[in-house]
């Protein structure tokens, strides 16, 4: 194999594939994308390179690996196309980057089930880069497929610095809720940090500025310590007083944030009694409340429906 290389898609995820594989002694030689801009753009660091704006028969013919590097609304229309260019793929690898579907996506004639391979990077990609921005690097990958395939995903993983993670194909969507709960989800958090803040007639542009070194500590914390060791506040400390406080105000000023609240302080007591910082008792007092909370709120809600 000569490792000559054909990416589909040539968005945030698309591009920086092509760069950090280009500079990992990889030969991208071909990249389908809507955008003839990217073309132009790639092709000043990246050559010899060939472009098109739609999947190309005599790409596929050229190249050893295809990553497909698309939206998953995209994906399985895509693989399906590809299975119906009447051509033989059985000597080509196939990596798609998605980090919900499986290699499923691939049931169609033509793939080698053993050579396809979900290859997803952890990682958050916020822009487009016409240049290496090493995103790729020093992170790890939920990886997923035929053995063969999973060999040369390894392979090219271990050229990128990185580290990876196999995933049961049946549990590919539970792996990415997690994933969207640890990056995701944290800007949904400081989203709804900001608009507490607001309540109080504090700018809410502010809100990552002021929390920034506490979130910055936190996350040391877990570095040096794990999560469970690194839990501190209110519910570690069960301040039963405390927490009715913030429940009422919450209540008061912005009661569509309960729900949140007490499922999130719900949880936050389950990594309290495994640091053991609370006993049985604790837990029942501190769940109790919430409940209280949470029974309120679904009448608010009834009484709002009806």
């Amino acid at each position: 194999m000569n490792n000559r290389v054909y990416i589909i898609g040539t968005g945030k995820v698309g591009t920086a594939f092509s760069f950090e594989l280009s500079d990992a002694g990889f030969k991208v030689n071909f990249l389908t994308g809507r955008n003839l801009t990217d073309k132009n753009n790639i092709a000043e660091k990246i050559h010899p390179l060939e472009y098109s704006v739609r999947p190309e028969k005599k790409f596929f013919e050229a190249a050893d690996i295809i990553f497909i590097c698309v939206q998953d609304k995209f994906l399985k229309d895509l693989t399906r196309d590809i299975s119906e260019l009447n051509m033989d793929l059985s000597g080509k690898y196939f990596i798609h980057t998605s980090g919900s579907e499986s290699t499923d996506v691939f049931n169609y004639n033509g793939f080698d089930k053993d050579k396809c391979v979900s290859m997803h990077p952890i990682q958050t990609f916020d822009k487009i880069s016409y240049s290496n921005n090493h995103l790729l690097e020093n992170i790890y990958f939920g990886i997923e497929g035929g053995k063969s395939s999973v060999n040369i995903a390894v392979n090219i993983i271990e050229k990128f610095n990185s580290k990876y993670i196999e995933i049961p194909k049946d549990k590919k969507h539970l792996y990415h809720s997690a994933c969207v709960v640890s990056s995701n989800f944290l800007i949904t958090l400081l989203n709804i940090s900001s608009e507490i803040l607001g309540s109080i007639g504090i700018e809410k542009r502010k809100t990552f500025e002021i929390f920034k070194p506490i979130i910055e500590k936190t996350l040391s914390n877990v570095s040096e310590n794990g999560l469970i060791n690194s839990l501190t506040g209110p519910f570690e400390r069960n301040e039963l007083e405390t927490i009715s406080n913030h429940l009422n105000s919450i209540n008061k000023e912005i009661p569509s944030l309960i729900p949140f609240y007490t499922l999130l302080g719900m949880e936050t007591v389950k990594v309290a009694f495994k640091k053991e910082s609370l006993n049985m008792k604790n837990v029942i007092s501190l769940l109790d409340l919430m409940n209280e909370y949470i029974v309120n709120e679904s009448g608010n809600i009834k009484n709002t429906i009806n």
